[in-house]
């Protein structure tokens, strides 16, 4: 389950529009969505906002040096960008994209080795975030250890 402490609100709202119309994959949040007015979607998306998103830890603190670089620098042989280049440099993101600065480590983890397998696959209805596939490809699995390891101790 993601942290969603201090997260963007126009991206919460997307997301959980994506969860409504199945572009994203998951049916307990597609209960949950489905049955969101507008103005409560928007309310809650904005309390969200507002809570402490200081960071838990459990991540593998040995492991940040090298997430650090990667968001910052990206993986040239695999034409990863730097993360931070749409996130932002502190990870808060802005609008529509997520803030990534304080997510637990597992849960990152999981959503970059899982990416395309979680995404809804109905061409008429393309998820917003289908950007993110060939990066989340284009890490190892000890790249997104990394990554994830650098994010979770971020504030």
């Amino acid at each position: 389950m993601p942290r969603l402490a201090g997260q963007q609100p126009e991206y919460l709202q997307s997301q959980l529009q994506a969860f409504s119309e199945r572009r994203r994959v998951n049916p307990v949040m597609f209960n949950v969505a489905h049955v969101l007015k507008p103005g409560m979607l928007t309310a809650l998306a904005e309390s969200f906002q507002n809570l402490n998103p200081k960071p838990l830890g459990g991540e593998p603190r040995e492991l940040i040096p090298a997430g650090k670089k990667i968001f910052e620098e990206g993986v040239t042989a695999t034409n990863v960008p730097a993360c931070a280049s749409c996130h932002g440099e502190d990870a808060k993101g802005q609008g529509a994209m997520p803030r990534l600065a304080g997510q637990l480590y597992e849960y990152t983890t999981r959503k970059l080795v899982n990416w395309s397998k979680e995404r809804g696959q109905d061409p008429a209805k393309p998820d917003s975030s289908q950007v993110m596939e060939p990066i989340a490809k284009g890490l190892t699995p000890q790249q997104i250890s990394e990554v994830a390891a650098y994010l979770g101790s971020l504030e």
